[in-house]
């Protein structure tokens, strides 16, 4: 169970390709992520349904190849393979810092965790304080699968896409103006409207719907407000992708 843990934070953070760190903030009860791109695009809440054997205070995660790297070494996963959290004490109190594989065949490895000084200091994420949804959608992959095919088509000239409401179809129209564009029918039938035109970074959204692979569910809320959330539960937590948008 840790190790699935681990690399389900991984999968639905570092593996997008944008994100270089994230915060884990655990307890005996729960366990909560957050983490935020470079250019403060994405910011990113997660929640996991059992709380993280060992991680009962708050740790970050960097480096984060390394660390997918040492998982993804089959016999790590193996029948004789042990997981653990390492502890040391600091200021009276026991926190961990490491996480040792071990294959049982004489393999082995550490990943260092970040501590909470270094995680507070450089993993800033702010608090998302709500919005009004106008509009939620359970994207069809097939949909994505569309949008995909015109982001290898025009993502290398258009970096941004976007959403709209006519006659009740929600459209998500990829270039504007008099040069190339494309307009893909992202849903139909939607209940509720967009009364703005907003924008948003084509690559990293569809980065986030690419998970719905394996998700168990998948929605997008889009707010008149300027805001886009795609909430996917995996089965293993829950996270939820917070999106501020550009006016059109």
């Amino acid at each position: 169970m840790l190790l699935d843990s681990f690399k389900d934070i991984v999968k639905h953070t570092n593996s997008l390709g944008f994100i270089d760190m994230v915060k884990i903030v655990g307890t005996a009860t729960d366990a909560k992520i957050e983490a935020i791109d470079a250019d403060k695009t994405v910011v990113i809440f997660g929640s996991m349904y059992q709380p993280i054997a060992g991680i009962d205070t708050t740790v970050g995660l960097s480096q984060i190849a390394v660390l997918k790297g040492f998982m993804d070494f089959p016999l790590f996963s193996g029948d004789k393979a042990k997981t653990d959290i390492v502890t040391e004490v600091r200021n009276g109190s026991t926190v961990p810092t490491e996480i040792k594989f071990d294959s049982g065949f004489g393999h082995l490895a550490n990943y260092r965790f970040m501590s909470e000084t270094m995680v507070n200091e450089q993993i800033k994420v702010p608090p998302f304080k709500g919005a009004t949804w106008n509009l939620t959608i359970s994207p069809e992959k097939k949909k994505i699968a569309e949008l995909a095919y015109f982001q290898g088509v025009m993502g290398g000239f258009e970096k941004r896409f976007i959403v709209s409401v006519n006659a009740g179809t929600l459209n998500f129209s990829v270039g504007d103006g008099p040069t190339n564009r494309n307009i893909v029918p992202f849903a139909d039938n939607v209940t509720g409207t967009l009364k703005h035109q907003w924008s948003w970074p084509l690559a990293q959204v569809l980065g986030i719907l690419k998970l719905s692979e394996t998700a168990s569910t998948t929605v997008m809320n889009f707010s008149d407000m300027g805001a886009l959330k795609i909430d996917i539960d995996s089965g293993i937590g829950k996270y939820s992708y917070i999106l501020p948008a550009g006016k059109v």
